[in-house]
């Protein structure tokens, strides 16, 4: 019964992980923006994964109370579902890398204007006398991608877990 015990926590991190990233994507504006333009994964795709999910977490939680054979197939199998509606949003959701070559008129408009030498010289002095020592910046960690990447293992986790439960619960 550890083994089951193991995959409801393991399925209960990996469905928090789920709901936050929903919620940032509804409060982003990501299903408003999905629904004017057509582009990017399908609501019913996310939410069917949610569902799944959720779901399968509620019938594991019937498997863990009363050890039912069916309940822990049922699982699994609702779990297995979660899982290929989740391979389905990341390969929608995931950008083909193209690269995009910036604007000519863009890349006119980032150079300063040309000015006499004296302006500039002016402003560079001004700014180093309000700041001499300016705070070197350090690179910022972008550790929004390893979110998905963290609730995928989870969801492998889950998975692996249940199986093996539910093979020791005859």
């Amino acid at each position: 019964m550890s083994m089951a015990i193991a995959a409801m926590v393991a399925w209960v991190v990996t469905a928090s992980i789920g709901i936050y990233m929903l919620r940032t994507w509804v409060t982003h504006g990501g299903l408003r923006r999905q629904r004017a333009t057509g582009a990017g994964v399908p609501p019913a795709v996310v939410f069917g994964h949610a569902s799944a999910a959720l779901t399968g977490l509620l019938i594991w939680l019937g498997f863990v109370k009363t050890r039912s054979d069916l309940l822990a197939w049922l699982g699994v199998a609702a779990v297995a579902s979660a899982i290929a509606l989740g391979v389905c949003t990341v390969t929608l959701w995931t950008p083909y890398p193209v690269a995009v070559p910036p604007a000519p008129a863009a890349a006119a408009a980032e150079a300063p204007a040309p000015a006499d030498g004296d302006t500039v010289t002016d402003e560079m002095i001004a700014r180093l006398l309000a700041d001499p020592f300016p705070a070197s910046r350090r690179p910022r960690l972008k550790l929004a991608g390893l979110v998905p990447v963290a609730h995928g293992f989870a969801a492998l986790t889950t998975f692996m877990f249940a199986v093996l439960a539910a093979i020791g619960a005859r």
